[in-house]
Parts: structure tokens; C-alpha cells; sequence
């Protein structure tokens, strides 16, 4: 396999283990048959912004130009912290934005990956959020019916829990021994009374799987910038990471990145 383009954050299929894909120039490209080979990741020296295609000399955001970065609805302040969001009162292309993706349902989940954390996602991007954490569990526990109200309710739970991931524990697999559905019960009292009407009660624990042979001893996390090119054993792929022998490279940070993939049997 010998494929280039532009990249972008994998995507992916929920199966029994995780179906990646490698996303070129928006294109999915099947990667899960290539864990055990060889593998080489060249940056080929371009960089486009993922929104207006402009070149550029760095990324913003995970891909984005600059103006892209500022002026955007989907890069305001709410993209990180959901309780901020204040979109239906901005200009027409905020107010767009909000009627399509913030005064839509929105979930507040408890998810397993190097620790319990409290997140919240679209209705739409379960169980893919968990996935691109490397969860190895996910249970959701509320729905709202817009997105600065799971905000708030992610706010309360995080005083009390974890709302980030330690990304070297996770692919290292070094989970904690957690019963999601108890600690559901337990963060069910750290709600605020007047949003526990969102509460769920009855959702049931999904359990992911990923296509990983090994992890490196020592996560040692490649940087493209600085070594162009990548050559090693793929032994894994889990959340937005490719696992090397020797290296792992998350490929979200380097959405925008013109690249070539090469396997070799």
C-alpha cells in the first residue's frame, strides 16, 4: 500500500476490533490490515488549511489557518468548554452555527480510559468520541436538549473527577478497575438540581476493543516536524494514535499535513 494526501483525523467503524481508516485528501483508507507490517509516514514539507485549503507554515486547532482558527463558529472558546457557548447571540454565521450544532441533543457520558473522565458530545458522535479517546468503556448519563446546559452539568461532575485522558497510561493499556455503572450512581448526586431532569438512569456500558499487538515499554511520541519521516513495525492503532514499535504519532495533531503512507510485507 502506497497512498498520499491530505490528513486528517482517522476514521473509523465501530466493529470488534475498532475498523480504522486512514482519512487522505478525505478519503477513507483501510489501515487495520497493516498492523504487524512495516510501515513508513513521510511528511512531505506542505501544510493546507483544512477549511479554506490555503498553504500555510503551521497549524492552528488541529489543522486550521490562523483566520480560520479566530473566526470560525466551531473553534469559538464552547468547542473546549460547552457552558461558554454563546453562539445563538452572534452574528449570522454563529446563529447558523448554533441551530445546527449547539440547540441540538447533546450527551454528558462517563467514559474508561486511563481513568473515569466526564465528557460531553453531539448525540451523534457516540460511540466515535470514545473511540478517538482510546476508551476502552463508555455509558452515557444525560441528554440535553442544547449544549451549554451538558456544559454545565460537565462543570459540576468535573469539581469532583478527571475531564482529561492520560494519554501514555492509555495506550499502555494501564486502565483503572472501574464499575461505570456505580460510578454513575455516585455522580448522579454531584448534579445541580435544576438539570438532574436530564439525567439517565438506564443506559447500558459499551466495552471497545482495539486492533493492538504490542505498545513500546517507553511511549516515546514521534514529532513530524522534526523527523519527516517515520519507518517502523505497526503493532497498534488506538484512539487517534499509530503505534510503532519504537514510537507512537498521533495523527490528529497533524491534520493539514500533506503525507505519504507506505507498507512494505
Amino acid at each position: 500500500m502506497k497512498v498520499s494526501g491530505q490528513l486528517r483525523k482517522m476514521t473509523h467503524e465501530d466493529a470488534d476490533p475498532i475498523e480504522y481508516f486512514l482519512s487522505l485528501d478525505d478519503k477513507p483508507v483501510p489501515v487495520n490490515s497493516a498492523v504487524g507490517q512495516e510501515m513508513s509516514l513521510k511528511f512531505l514539507n506542505k501544510i493546507t488549511c483544512i477549511k479554506c485549503g490555503r498553504s500555510i507554515k503551521k497549524t492552528y486547532d488541529q489543522g486550521y489557518c490562523f483566520p480560520c482558527a479566530r473566526d470560525l463558529p466551531e473553534n469559538a472558546m464552547c468547542a473546549v468548554r460547552p457552558e461558554t457557548c454563546e453562539h445563538e447571540f452572534g452574528n449570522e454565521q454563529d446563529r447558523e452555527f448554533f441551530k445546527k450544532y449547539c440547540k441540538v441533543d447533546h450527551l454528558v457520558y462517563l467514559s474508561l480510559t486511563s481513568g473515569v473522565k466526564v465528557g460531553v458530545t453531539r448525540n451523534w458522535n457516540i460511540p466515535s468520541r470514545w473511540i478517538d479517546q482510546g476508551a476502552v468503556q463508555g455509558l452515557v448519563i444525560a441528554r440535553t436538549p442544547e449544549r451549554k446546559l451538558s456544559g454545565l452539568i460537565e462543570v459540576a461532575l468535573a469539581k469532583h473527577m478527571a475531564d482529561k485522558t492520560n494519554w501514555r497510561k492509555m495506550l499502555k493499556g494501564e486502565v483503572s478497575s472501574v464499575d461505570l455503572q456505580e460510578q454513575r450512581e455516585k455522580v448522579s448526586e454531584w448534579i445541580p438540581k435544576d438539570l438532574k431532569q436530564y439525567f439517565l438512569e438506564n443506559e447500558v456500558v459499551q466495552e471497545l476493543h482495539y486492533p493492538v499487538e504490542a505498545v513500546p515499554a517507553k511511549i516515546v511520541s514521534h514529532n513530524l516536524d522534526k523527523e519527516p519521516q517515520l519507518r517502523d513495525r505497526l503493532t497498534g492503532i488506538k484512539g487517534q494514535y499509530l503505534i510503532f514499535e519504537h514510537r507512537v504519532i498521533n495523527l490528529r495533531k497533524y491534520a493539514g499535513y500533506h503525507v505519504e503512507f507506505e507498507t512494505f510485507n
